[in-house]
């Protein structure tokens, strides 16, 4: 039986929000370990902590946005299947990833946007062999 996912509208909202959440947590834990040292004796619990505090939201910002212009370039490209619902293919994803990483980055200018893209879709396609969902 096959895969099926959320709609496309929800599916962006969905996501976005999971993203959000994963960079805070993920960010938070980081920051509060590296600034561990980096604070004097007697403080370092309480620095470490407001580090964290102050620098996980950024963090799950950063993650939110990739994951937002990832799952739109995905809604966008899955139209052209005749079931844009069901599931996804890993060439389908690894374009996305390259559109998303080249997008984040064309402020540097387009021989780094095209190095990142090329990267990005590389990681997004490295991402679905190792974790077993790759599909052609």
């Amino acid at each position: 039986m096959a895969e099926r996912r959320l709609p496309c509208p929800e599916r962006i909202v969905d996501m976005v929000g999971f993203a959000f959440g994963v960079g805070s947590c993920g960010g938070f834990c980081m920051t509060f370990v590296r600034s561990l040292r980096d604070f004097p004796k007697g403080h370092r619990l309480s620095g470490a902590f407001a580090a964290a505090q102050t620098r996980a939201p950024v963090l799950g910002s950063t993650f939110a946005m990739w994951s937002g212009l990832f799952h739109s370039f995905d809604c966008a490209v899955s139209q052209r299947h005749l079931d844009p619902q069901g599931a996804r293919s890993s060439v389908d994803a690894a374009f996305c990833g390259f559109l998303t990483a080249g997008v984040l980055s064309l402020r540097q200018g387009p021989r780094v946007a095209s190095i990142n893209a090329m990267f990005g879709a590389f990681c997004v396609a490295f991402i679905d062999v190792v974790s077993g969902t790759a599909r052609m």
